[in-house]
């Protein structure tokens, strides 16, 4: 794992090279990928959505479950780079990500896909 921040964009450039490694040649990802990659630069330099307290509490715990069941071995690697706490707040932060782009979907913000 990259010794990146999660708060440096940077960190998912691990993720998009396994993607590429996946995905073959004139996929549709190529074409999809530059108006994600342009509504995620727009979301990192914005707020995040608004809630309710009561949805932040349960993303919280979410982020809790999601990390108890992540596989051991991934749990070890990244705790070899930060602590439970920040690994709790990276998960949330994908939870958050993830949250604004079925926003971003439902609103429009993305139809350009």
């Amino acid at each position: 794992m990259s010794d990146q921040s999660p708060n440096d964009p940077k960190w998912l450039d691990e993720f998009e090279d396994l993607a590429n490694r996946q995905l073959e040649d004139g996929s549709s990802c190529e074409q999809v990928h530059p108006v994600v990659e342009s509504w995620f630069n727009k979301i990192l330099e914005g707020e995040p959505p608004p809630s309710r307290p009561s949805i932040m509490q349960a993303m919280a715990c979410l982020s809790t479950e999601v990390l108890h069941s992540a596989p051991e071995e991934l749990v070890e690697s990244l705790m070899e780079v930060m602590d439970e706490d920040d690994l709790v707040v990276w998960v949330e932060h994908i939870l958050l990500i993830g949250r604004a782009f079925e926003i971003g979907l439902r609103s429009g913000d993305l139809d350009d896909l």
